[in-house]
């Protein structure tokens, strides 16, 4: 049965994690098995931060911010008592290196080079967690991720392709396999089609899994987190939050759209294509069923999903002369918003005017208002909360917006959705 496994950095970034990493692994393998990692902790944000005081040409800052982000690994790596341990800190101690080559020569495209420092994390982890394994004595082969996922270099959402990924992980991956090897690559990177580093979208390691899973005919894929399941909310956020211990592929695509933190958007669609089972496993209490996602959808309406959205950008975009927002109008619209890679969380349109709701980055605002405002008058508003509830059972509007100034709705069969903020801001 082979299977593929994806460890979030949530579930990584502490020895304690890395050690139940190697539990869970060593009970599988004696089976065929791919292991995807994320980056650790925070580190994306944390590599976030260093390209955006790269860019504004912070040196003091910068050097701290990659001091702070090489002891946050180096720390994990001692905390893991290594008979090697030396070894592996200079693998790393290399890694870095090569990333502040990077962040001191950026690539003038923007997006280029938010892939080329992002990508350091997944570095980071998938050789930590390949020379950890095979100190555990179970035979991890690394294999690098942009060897076998093939993307065009639409940079930070890159789009795969199919038929060079297949043949890359059937030439790369199966023959690690068949020689009784355990397969770990990165999540969330890739390689482009001139061989440039390319991502596939923030939080993308679910996505590389399924990506292999489709190449591999695996017979399931599992995603390992700190939750017991997949759960009707956010448990850090709602109390009342419960495991769901069955969904359809299509309602795990809902959720995901609609910024269920637990899968990624476009995970579910190639193990659907396949009928390939989607788990999400509890990492800390591995003997918890799992919630199962297929194509059997008979339980999706009987338990509502609440997805709850902070720090949201309304955008109104009205034409000047009061002509209709028509076509050609909305294509400008959209247009724009692709380019600077903003991703719509609600939409609404009238005669004269068209909003859009989505999640708050002012350095990707600014260039959509510089672009539009010689053509449509614009106003925004920040810092608001969006409420999405799928399956409502009636009672949970008016719980949920107690208190608020509702700015947007919108409902069909059944998904409710309510843009709103705190009465009085």
């Amino acid at each position: 049965m082979l299977r593929v496994f994806k460890f979030g950095g949530a579930v990584l970034k502490d020895a304690r994690g890395m050690e139940n990493m190697a539990s869970i692994v060593a009970g599988y393998s004696q089976q065929p098995l791919v292991v995807v990692v994320s980056a650790i902790g925070k580190t994306t944000n944390a590599l976030e931060n260093l390209l955006r005081l790269a860019r504004r040409k912070q040196p003091e800052m910068l050097r701290k911010a990659f001091l702070d982000l090489k002891t946050t690994h180096s720390l994990l790596i001692r905390g893991l008592n290594l008979q090697n341990e030396d070894l592996l800190l200079h693998q790393v101690d290399k890694q870095f290196e090569n990333l502040w080559t990077v962040l001191h020569k950026l690539p003038k495209n923007e997006f280029f080079a938010y892939d080329r420092v992002i990508s350091f994390g997944e570095l980071f982890s998938a050789c930590i967690a390949t020379f950890w394994l095979n100190e555990k004595d179970l035979p991890v082969k690394l294999v690098n991720a942009g060897q076998i996922i093939v993307t065009d270099e639409n940079f930070t959402q890159a789009n795969v392709n199919w038929p060079y990924t297949v043949k890359a992980v059937e030439t790369r991956v199966q023959p690690c396999l068949e020689a009784g090897k355990i397969v770990l690559t990165q999540g969330f990177i890739a390689s482009g089609n001139k061989g440039h580093v390319t991502t596939l979208g923030r939080e993308g390691s679910d996505f590389s899994a399924a990506i292999l899973g489709f190449a591999l005919h695996a017979d399931e894929v599992c995603i390992w987190k700190d939750v017991p399941g997949l759960m009707n909310s956010n448990p850090r956020v709602f109390k009342e939050a419960v495991k769901l211990d069955h969904v359809s592929y299509n309602e795990a695509v809902e959720l995901a759209f609609y910024g269920a933190s637990v899968i990624h958007p476009k995970t579910v669609q190639p193990l659907r294509n396949s009928n390939i089972p989607l788990k999400v496993c509890a990492f800390y209490s591995p003997e918890t069923s799992p919630t199962l996602i297929d194509n059997h959808a008979e339980n999706d309406a009987a338990i509502p999903k609440i997805i709850f959205k902070e720090n949201q950008t309304l955008l109104s975009i009205s034409s000047r002369d009061l002509a209709f927002m028509e076509e050609g109008k909305l294509k400008t619209v959209f247009n724009t918003l692709s380019k600077h890679k903003l991703h719509v969380n609600l939409m609404q349109n009238s005669a004269v005017s068209f909003s859009v709701c989505f999640d708050e980055n002012p350095e990707k605002l600014q260039p959509v208002l510089d672009s539009l405002k010689d053509e449509f008058v614009l106003k925004y508003n920040n810092g608001l909360q969006l409420l999405t509830i799928r399956h409502d059972n009636g009672k949970l509007l008016q719980k949920f917006t107690r208190g608020k100034q509702i700015l947007l709705k919108q409902q069909n069969r059944t998904t409710l959705q309510v843009l709103m903020r705190k009465s009085g801001k």
